[in-house]
């Protein structure tokens, strides 16, 4: 059987052409994915950039909200501190200023009637001698002109009633009337009882108008 047989001559030179064309395309061609790596570099330095800004950003912002807290803790202990100063010093104001209370009692009333003058009335002529009006006296009062008697009724050294007094002043000497006997002069008194004599005699002093007969 015959067999063909190739051309040995122009095979191999086909080949070769084919082969250089080959190597070209691939050599000029650029590198698959090489522009897609430049532009990934590109990306991640940007990305990068922003991402050092923000967090030195966020740096200086928690920074300056730190500062703010402090600066506000500072002014509010100092105006605590303040108003406690305030607080002592009122306090001291008012310890130093107001006084303490008086126990010092003011003493009661005195009931004491004090002593009337010394002054005596002249004894009238034609009556009673001053020895007997004295006599009087001591047996009423003790010779006492500012004696009071127990019930408080008769009072005075001639031991007058108020209700006798007024009538004896009403026409003796009306700016009498009302006049407590016990507070009123010695004058007075020995006016009243020497015109009350004159008036009644020695009857109004029943037990001691002995002495003045």
């Amino acid at each position: 059987m015959a067999q063909i047989r190739p051309k040995r001559g122009r095979v191999p030179v086909v080949a070769i052409a084919l082969a250089a064309v080959v190597l070209t395309v691939l050599f000029l061609a650029p590198p698959a994915g090489s522009q897609s790596g430049i532009r990934l570099g590109v990306d991640v330095a940007s990305f990068s950039q922003r991402a050092a800004a923000w967090s030195s950003a966020n740096v200086v912002h928690r920074g300056a909200a730190v500062e703010r807290a402090e600066a506000l803790g500072k002014q509010a202990a100092e105006a605590e501190a303040e108003a406690e100063r305030q607080a002592a010093l009122a306090a001291t104001r008012t310890t130093t200023t107001s006084s303490p209370p008086s126990t010092t009692t003011s003493p009661p009333p005195t009931t004491t009637i004090s002593s009337p003058t010394t002054t005596v009335a002249p004894v009238p002529t034609g009556g009673p001698t001053a020895e007997q009006w004295a006599a009087l006296r001591n047996c009423e009062s003790s010779g006492r002109y500012d004696a009071i008697s127990p019930s408080g009724r008769y009072r005075g050294a001639y031991q007058f009633s108020q209700a006798t007094w007024d009538w004896v002043a009403s026409f003796s000497n009306p700016a009498l009337v009302g006049v407590d006997p016990a507070a009123a002069s010695i004058a007075d008194q020995d006016a009243q009882a020497f015109a009350l004599y004159d008036r009644n005699g020695a009857g109004p002093w029943p037990h001691c108008g002995a002495y003045l007969s």
